[in-house]
Formats: C-alpha cells, structure tokens, sequence
C-alpha cells in the first residue's frame, strides 16, 4: 500500500490543531506518524501527517483539511519524493569493559551523547528509518535501557516547495534573523 505525506501549514491554535485531528482520524487511514511544529512563519504551524492508503482516500482527508478557516495550505506527496528524517534519544547500559565498542558504535553512526552517568549513556541520533533501524540493532547488544523515538519529520523536495516556502528570517526571533547573512 502506498504512503503518502500530507503536509498542513495552519494556524498556530489549538482549536484549529484539535479540528484537524479530527479530521486526519474520522478518515480511518492508517497514519504512520504525525507531527508538529512551528515554520519559519510567525503564528504557522506545519502538521505533518504520514499515512498508508490509496491516493483518492488521501485526497478527500487533503480536500476536507483544506476547508477549514484555519487553514492555509494543504499538500499531498507520496513519501518518496520528500526529505524525511527521525530523531531518537536512547539510554544505553555501559559498562567499562564495553564503553570503548559503544563509543566506536555511536562515532559510527554519527550520533552524540547527551548525558552520561556511570552505568550508561543518553544517545542522540537523527536519520533516514533504515539508519534508525540499523542504528539501533548495533545499540542492542549493549542493552537499551530505554528509547524515545519521534516519527519522521518530513519536508517537500526543493522543487516542489518552490518560492511560495521561501524561508523568511523576518519570521524568527531578531537575534536568529541577524545572525543569518542576506
């Protein structure tokens, strides 16, 4: 079955989020994930949904979104054609005789750690989902304590988003926007 990204910039408001919920859940598609977060757009919220079903089904929850006031812009991709990532944060054990392999695994994978305590490490790794997936088998053998791992946060291809997602440094705060060269 195909899986599709659906991509909403609406209303940094909690009424408009809780509708929108709605909308995505009365569709009965099997979301993958769903996140969100604030764009480069004052008072703008991208929801991003990823969900597994056919393209018409897709559409009617896109064409329902769309309707509401709150709502500025709705897109529907198939997932292959966006830039998707994943971020996890996982507590590993370690012990002495290990931490050397542990710390080669981490470099590997380019991840970081976070925090450290005697008995383990807090681990931060961002990727594509077979870079998760493998990154967190070669974890196993050291024992996972525990992990939180976010659903993929996904963007259109630059082609796509054309000028209309131009990034606006206006939007942010005036020490982010002057550190960033015109």
């Amino acid at each position: 079955m195909p899986t599709w990204v659906v991509s909403v910039l609406m209303q940094d408001d909690l009424l408009a989020l809780n509708r929108a919920t709605g909308i995505i859940r009365r569709r009965n598609l099997p979301v993958g994930s769903v996140s969100l977060g604030p764009t480069s757009r004052a008072g703008t919220l991208r929801l991003t949904c990823v969900v597994s079903g056919d393209r018409a089904a897709t559409d009617r929850m896109a064409n329902a979104l769309r309707k509401m006031v709150e709502v500025r812009e709705v897109n529907v991709y198939a997932e292959a054609e966006c830039a998707s990532r994943e971020h996890a944060l996982v507590r590993v054990r370690v012990s002495p005789a290990q931490l050397s392999a542990l710390l080669d695994a981490v470099s590997l994978f380019e991840a970081t750690v976070v925090e450290e305590s005697p008995h383990d490490l807090l681990i931060e790794a961002t990727g594509a989902e077979p870079f998760m997936m493998s990154f967190l088998r070669a974890l196993e053998p050291f024992g996972i304590l525990d992990l939180a791992r976010g659903g993929p946060l996904v963007l259109p291809p630059p082609s796509v988003a054309g000028a209309a997602h131009a990034f606006r440094p206006a939007a942010l705060s005036p020490r982010v926007a002057a550190a960033i060269p015109a």
